[in-house]
């Protein structure tokens, strides 16, 4: 099931504050990161809801071990009756499902605690029985494909029950030229083990190994610097205080340098592997051809944002001017420009106002949002160990999951809006689908998460009278626009470029991906910006990249979210019924079909286009509204 992480997108994107009530401080005076035990039950999620205990959970694995081989007995057979491949793909999906609940609980229970030995060798466990298992099922389409056309469509026809597989079955013969022979495809399975390792370490490194400086904040204290704290400080109007917290941050991942530019570029490897293994250009068209998304719709993205750097380049001019500068860096990016009208936003006031922001979207999805908040869906608070940022997973047996590392900013405040987005459509498509679509694509996924901040700002924004709140939600504003749309495409700008590199015959280095990052960096920051050599490692610490070409639907999505947030915010009923039904389709459309039941086309400029004139138009209100201060 789709994971959706959030940590390291952007500077703009997830930056959290330190929420005092559940700091620690140790007996120097320096506040320490809290025990999971001394975390409120009704704050953590409920894992016990897949499994009470591992007792449970190694019953099902040694199930799953014992009867996964029983799908074998239909390797061979597939094209003899419509109810013998129904019977094989039924198998496969209650074997997948069970998988899914094991799979999701261990590394659920792993991020719990990332330093937990117990659980990660639960994790590595199932990991390396799903490899198993993907081999063990990687007959079913190869086998499929050598089928005639016309048996298979007269299996359809005439099996009521195997017509549920039509989509799949279309989907599987669409994409013949990239499916291998079995024994083929047996081989890359097995192969899938090994290429987790450039992720796998760089998780370890991110979560478990690393360490950053002790700083100070613009109290004069102490912190023990963590990912969550770090862009609590870069809120700070203490220009020291931000510098210190970037250098310090990024030092941390320095010390690392030379394995981070290893991982990433085995990583990169890996996927012109398995490019070239499935017969395909470019790693690009690889990744997205799943989807069957036009590989045009990332070009158009890439294009038409550079065509129009021109406000973004204005806004880095603002800041500059409205902070007093004679060089702005990367560190000034994000301190809000009204900083009078921050507030710290308990985690309890949050849920409550984000309800109410989300009125529009009617009286059953409202139902739903509030048993998702009070039903032990949620992970809530920092601890120790704990994996950063935040994400929705689960599997189609359970109900959603959600990690947060709320800290009480605004930032954290719309993490929450944004991840139960997540979860309402997962649990719409669950209720809704098949298991063999119980799944959704990446490129939908962050329309549901986008088009919830979107209501939410739009709200706040309307029921603000306050000029210098109403100056501080725009700033929020224009600042999420940059971290959901424009550093998405910088990010994924970035990600074409190392993967040019190796695909056109050449090698990936940590100071070839540092040049190649910082090139980037400054195009999209324009003249005024000045990049110390120390942010250029940013690049390299970003988890995304493990998955390549995903971050560029952050900004299609925002850019559909945007068009549909704003009809269902003024009423329109048509809008907001056709939205409902897509958060229940799941993977049963291609996903730039599904955005089109809601009238929206992603094939079109029109929707980056409409992003980039409202993120103008924004930049242009907070200018004049700074002017009159």
């Amino acid at each position: 099931m789709i994971k959706t992480t959030l940590f390291g997108i952007s500077i703009m994107l997830i930056m959290v504050s330190l929420n005092i009530a559940q700091a620690q401080s140790d007996s120097s005076g320096t506040q320490k990161i809290p025990q999971r035990s001394n975390i409120n039950d009704k704050y953590k999620w409920r894992l016990q809801d897949i499994y009470p205990d591992s007792i449970k959970w190694e019953n099902d694995f040694d199930r799953l071990q014992s009867h996964m081989g029983d799908i074998e007995k239909y390797q061979g057979k597939l094209s003899q009756s419509p109810e013998i491949l129904f019977k094989c793909l039924t198998l496969r999906d209650s074997l997948d499902n069970l998988m899914d609940r094991l799979y999701v609980f261990a590394f659920l229970k792993k991020d719990e605690d990332t330093r937990i030995s117990q659980f990660q060798e639960l994790a590595n466990r199932v990991t390396a029985l799903r490899a198993n298992y993907g081999e063990t099922k990687s007959f079913i389409e190869p086998e499929i494909l050598e089928m005639p056309a016309e048996t298979l469509e007269n299996f359809l026809k005439s099996d009521n029950n195997l017509a549920m597989y039509r989509f799949y079955i279309d989907n599987t013969i669409r994409m013949r030229p990239h499916i291998l022979s079995a024994p083929e495809e047996s081989i890359l399975a097995l192969s899938r083990l090994a290429t987790r390792g450039p992720s796998n370490i760089f998780d370890m490194i991110d979560n478990a190994d690393i360490t950053f400086p002790k700083v100070k904040d613009e109290n004069g204290n102490e912190i023990e610097l963590t990912h969550e704290r770090y862009y609590k400080l870069l809120l700070s109007t203490n220009r020291e205080v931000r510098r210190d917290a970037s250098m310090a941050y990024n030092d941390g991942y320095l010390n690392y340098l030379n394995t981070l530019g290893a991982t990433l570029g085995a990583s990169v490897n890996d996927d012109w592997f398995y490019t070239q293994a499935r017969k395909y250009k470019t790693s690009l068209e690889q990744a997205i051809d799943g989807d069957n998304i036009p590989v045009s719709v990332f070009t158009n993205l890439i294009h038409t944002v550079n065509s129009n750097l021109e406000p973004l380049h204005k806004w880095t001019a603002i800041r500059k001017r409205v902070l007093g500068l004679t060089e702005i860096h990367p560190y000034d990016l994000s301190v809000p420009l009204v900083p009078e009208a921050m507030q710290e936003i308990p985690y309890d006031s949050a849920v409550a106002s984000i309800e109410t922001a989300l009125k529009p979207m009617g009286d059953d999805y409202l139902r739903d949002l509030k048993n998702g908040f009070n039903s032990g869906w949620i992970d809530v608070y920092e601890t120790q160990g704990k994996q950063s940022g935040g994400y929705n997973w689960g599997s189609y047996s359970t109900h959603p999951y959600v990690l947060l590392n709320y800290n009480g900013t605004m930032d954290s405040y719309f993490t929450v809006a944004h991840e139960m987005g997540h979860a309402m459509h997962t649990y719409y498509t669950h209720k809704s689908q098949p298991f063999i679509y119980g799944d959704y694509s990446t490129f939908v996924a962050e329309v549901a998460s986008t088009t919830n901040e979107a209501l939410l700002i739009k709200y706040l924004l309307d029921h603000t009278s306050d000029k210098k709140k109403k100056m501080y939600l725009l700033n929020y504003y224009i600042d999420q626009i940059i971290g959901t749309f424009y550093t998405q495409v910088m990010f994924s700008e970035f990600e074409k470029a190392i993967h040019d590199q190796v695909e056109q015959g050449g090698a990936l280095s940590a100071e070839s991906m540092r040049k190649i990052y910082r090139d980037i960096y400054k195009k999209y920051w324009g003249p005024e910006l000045v990049m110390d050599d120390w942010n250029d490692i940013g690049g390299l610490r970003i988890p995304h990249f493990y998955n390549s070409y995903y971050v560029f639907q952050y900004a299609t999505s925002y850019a559909a979210a945007q068009e549909i947030s704003e009809r269902i915010y003024k009423g329109d009923q048509t809008t907001r019924q056709a939205y409902l039904k897509m958060l229940t389709l799941g993977g049963s459309m291609y996903p730039v079909d599904e955005l089109k039941t809601v009238n929206v086309d992603m094939t079109t400029p029109q929707p980056v286009n409409n992003t980039i004139k409202l993120f103008s138009d924004l930049v242009d209100q907070m200018d004049a509204l700074l002017k009159e201060k």
